[in-house]
């Protein structure tokens, strides 16, 4: 993982980022630069810790798995992908690459079982931020 939490893939694992970029045949290049626009777009809204503050208060689950230094670990419905991928404007391949990359650093740092979507139910899904 890099070391400097300002940057935005900090609570991502190289490991996670190779193997799914091989696996999904994205760019491993074009993967990570994905995966941090999406993590600046997230601090460029409220802020990670303010829409995380947002859905803990609005949700009505507890979207919140574990917050770590690097990270938060989270549970959101689909609908909050599609909108994150829509304000990306990704090709569809790369947004099932970017959300591989969260469902894998998920279980990377949580562990498999722990994956909201582990057991194949998917009315919530991982998304991992960045804490700046």
């Amino acid at each position: 993982m890099p070391t400097d939490p300002r940057d935005p893939l900090a609570a991502f694992d190289d490991a996670v980022l190779g193997r799914v970029a091989r696996e999904s045949g994205v760019e491993e290049t074009r993967l990570r630069r994905v995966v941090a626009d999406h993590q600046r777009g997230v601090r460029s809204l409220p802020g990670v810790d303010d829409i995380v503050y947002e859905w803990r208060r609005t949700l009505p689950y507890e979207p919140l798995a574990e917050r770590r230094e690097e990270a938060y670990f989270l549970a959101v419905e689909p609908s909050v992908w599609a909108e994150f991928l829509a304000a990306l404007e990704v090709t569809d391949g790369e947004g099932d690459a970017l959300r591989a990359v969260h469902r894998e650093q998920f279980a990377a740092s949580l562990g498999a079982d722990a994956a909201p979507d582990a057991d194949g139910d998917t009315s919530v899904v991982p998304l991992v931020l960045t804490r700046p």
